[in-house]
């Protein structure tokens, strides 16, 4: 088949490039060209910007693609591009996110039939392109909703979102400030895992005009998120909590840590016929060494902030410690 994968050179977006062609697929990505694709890759590359979709519709009808792959739509006009220009389509397969179900989304697994309450410009834009996409095209649409991925090429997360500076911190020696001490529980997802359900949506009639949630199979807490990444480093983790409701006060858009974000993928396992297979500790293994083979991870000293946040949250901890030894001896004489 051919394959068009717009923004085909991400992260994840790679991962799909990479399965097609596999698969003997003929692959043509269109994409800025920003990061490179490995070396000996067999796939075309047509540079463009994504807003320009329209503008090479006669390039792009020459191609003519049995599979569209947008991992770069982001909003409703996104979306009505790729309606307008591949109405005939044999499967059009957008990449969203969880983050559409929204911030509270409680402790057991969220299945695809919760209605989708997003919070930010981006998810509500994700949001807005998943209804487009499969109102304009039906059963020849896909809808896939990652979670938090993981695998090359991908930052490990911290109180503040993908970040450079986790790693070093642990490198370091130093505490990290956790939301509620690392309670908040989670669904990771390895890349490798999340690209083998799409390209087997390609030509599935078990993914006509179905969202997917492409998420990991186990659920963790973020404590032990932190901790797989401390036994890849060899390093001791002393986890801070910082009080969730105080954090979120202050913070109109907190990182996803701030909240639980469980998901189930039984949808994806039963109807596309394949079970993740990325552990935590795999998949932030494959993380970490990535990053410091890449000369992705950056010293946390450029990043005073949580030194002194946990200075900050070590002082709190010991004057709660006085007041509660001292509670025994209340309305003593």
């Amino acid at each position: 088949m051919r394959i068009l994968l717009i923004g085909g050179t991400g992260s994840f977006s790679s991962r799909i490039t990479e399965k097609s062609l596999a698969l003997g697929h003929e692959v043509l990505v269109y994409a800025r060209g920003i990061r490179p694709l490995g070396s000996g890759s067999k796939a075309r590359i047509f540079r463009a910007e994504r807003r320009a979709l329209r503008e090479h519709a006669e390039e792009l009808g020459r191609f003519a693609p049995d599979v569209v792959v947008d991992s770069i739509c982001f909003s409703a006009q996104d979306a009505e591009d790729l309606v307008a220009l591949f109405p005939d389509v044999r499967r059009l397969v957008l990449i969203s996110t969880v983050d559409v179900y929204g911030e509270e989304v409680g402790a057991a697994p969220v299945t695809e039939q919760r209605e989708p309450q997003p919070v930010t410009g981006y998810a509500k834009g994700k949001v807005a392109a998943e209804r487009v996409v499969l109102a304009g095209l039906g059963e020849r649409a896909t809808v896939f909703r990652p979670s938090h991925i993981l695998g090359r090429g991908f930052l490990t997360t911290s109180l503040w979102g993908r970040t450079p500076y986790l790693v070093s911190r642990l490198q370091h020696g130093k505490a990290i400030p956790a939301i509620d001490g690392g309670r908040n529980v989670l669904t990771p997802v390895h890349a490798v895992d999340a690209a083998e359900w799409v390209v087997r949506s390609f030509q599935s009639p078990a993914a006509d005009g179905q969202i997917f949630n492409a998420v990991g199979g186990e659920l963790i807490t973020q404590k032990r998120y932190y901790e797989c990444i401390a036994a890849v480093l060899g390093a001791k983790l002393t986890l801070y909590p910082v009080p969730s409701q105080i954090f979120k006060r202050y913070f109109d858009a907190p990182s996803q840590f701030n909240w639980h974000r469980p998901y189930s993928c039984a949808k994806a396992i039963e109807r596309l016929g394949y079970a993740p297979l990325g552990t935590p500790e795999l998949m932030l293994s494959e993380t970490v060494q990535h990053m410091i083979a890449h000369g992705l991870v950056r010293d946390c000293l450029e990043q005073p902030f949580d030194d002194a946040l946990i200075e900050l949250l070590s002082r709190q901890a010991a004057e709660l410690g006085q007041l509660f030894e001292a509670r025994a001896n209340w309305g003593k004489t």
